[in-house]
């Protein structure tokens, strides 16, 4: 498994993708796995799916240890996805379940490792579930205004107390700038939900929130709250923030300014990036898609563009090599220059969340600005 390599999991066009939900009661653990087929070439006959648990990445698969995923276990059929779900008890050093993905067509395997301790983080006994599915919801963030209950998939029935704070965490800088940035003061929201288990309800402002239940006050499950547009964007003053990677300091304050954000917006990208109208449709296209699967991939306490991976992924995109371990994620781009370009990331547990933070270098920086020409020209696509 330290030799795994994982970049299919950012790879949005990838024959499949995934997700999770974990909920553990002491060492019981409950694991909800989403495979979605996301290419008309592949069949769910195609693969074939098991389990094992690890003590670490480090660690060997042991013989005989896999456990086969089988229909059995499917608790929902959607439209080319299935969600299962894992049920097992965790050992002492029972640490990483490393989920194979066998697609015995082609003959290849994928890993999909999920941590089942992460420092002194816990994974919490209840969920958010859908409104009208026992299925979790998988998503990063949720939109405002959309229908959830909060369960314990355990069986007993809990109170839950939820608490925000405002949606204002700052946005990644390049990864050559080295000096420390200062994070805008927490503001709690003048809110305190109160639910009941299975109650549906819906969360009607922004932020970013905290879940407890009244019997578990030390575990928590925290989770964004975006407007009913996100990924998409409802105003241009919400559109123009993820230009800060492509413009200069003089630009963004112009993209910025109160009066006119649509005209702003619309004379940066047919004049200042380009005034061949194709390659401005694509400029938008490409770009603001980009963003999309920043959202669904790397939203931690903000959006995905946001954070330190969805930086790197919005200007560089897809790495051709991804390798994780306990401590960091590596990430590998091709050169122009016919090398290899790297950038690791620390994984690390900050205000109760697990976080990716970029070691950052001023190595990056031609590497960097060579990257935002090549989109400032409309010579990057995808």
């Amino acid at each position: 498994m330290s030799s795994g390599e994982l970049s299919y999991l950012y790879n949005q066009e990838h024959e499949f993708l995934v997700r999770h939900q974990i909920a553990a009661k002491d060492n019981q653990y409950k694991v909800y796995f989403n495979f979605m087929l996301n290419n008309g070439n592949v069949r769910i006959s195609d693969y074939q799916l098991s389990y094992d648990l690890r003590s670490s990445y480090i660690d060997e698969k042991s013989p005989g240890s896999s456990v086969r995923i089988d229909t059995s276990q499917v608790v929902d059929v959607d439209f080319r996805q299935y969600t299962y779900e894992l049920d097992f008890e965790k050992g002492e050093n029972d640490n990483l379940l490393v989920i194979d993905i066998y697609n015995g067509v082609k003959d290849e395997h994928y890993y999909y490792d999920i941590p089942l301790v992460n420092g002194e983080l816990k994974p919490t006994p209840f969920l958010i579930f859908e409104k009208e599915k026992n299925i979790p919801f998988f998503a990063k963030y949720i939109n405002r205004n959309h229908p959830i209950r909060l369960m314990n998939p355990f069986g007993d029935s809990l109170n839950y107390e939820i608490t925000g704070v405002e949606n204002n965490r700052a946005v990644a800088f390049p990864p050559f700038y080295e000096n420390e940035t200062n994070e805008p003061s927490i503001n709690p929201l003048d809110t305190l939900y109160g639910t009941n288990e299975c109650e549906v309800f819906e969360f009607y402002n922004e932020g970013y929130y905290t879940i407890k239940a009244s019997s578990h006050p030390e575990l928590h499950y925290k989770i964004l709250v975006t407007d009913e547009y996100f990924p998409y964007f409802g105003d241009y003053s919400a559109l123009v923030q993820p230009l800060i990677y492509v413009s200069t300091t003089d630009e963004y304050k112009e993209l910025r300014r109160p009066d006119d954000t649509r005209k702003a917006f619309e004379e940066f990208v047919s004049n200042t990036l380009s005034s061949n109208e194709r390659v401005a449709k694509d400029f938008v296209k490409y770009y603001y898609r980009r963003i999309r699967k920043s959202a669904r991939l790397f939203t931690e306490d903000r959006a995905g563009w946001k954070t330190d991976r969805g930086m790197v992924y919005q200007i560089f995109g897809n790495p051709i090599q991804v390798f994780r371990n306990e401590n960091t994620e590596l990430w590998v781009f091709p050169s122009e220059e016919g090398g290899r370009i790297r950038f690791i990331f620390d994984i690390i547990q900050e205000d109760g969340i697990t976080k990716y933070k970029l070691i950052r270098g001023k190595r990056y920086k031609e590497t960097w600005m060579y990257a935002v020409s090549q989109w400032r020209t409309g010579r990057i696509i995808e």
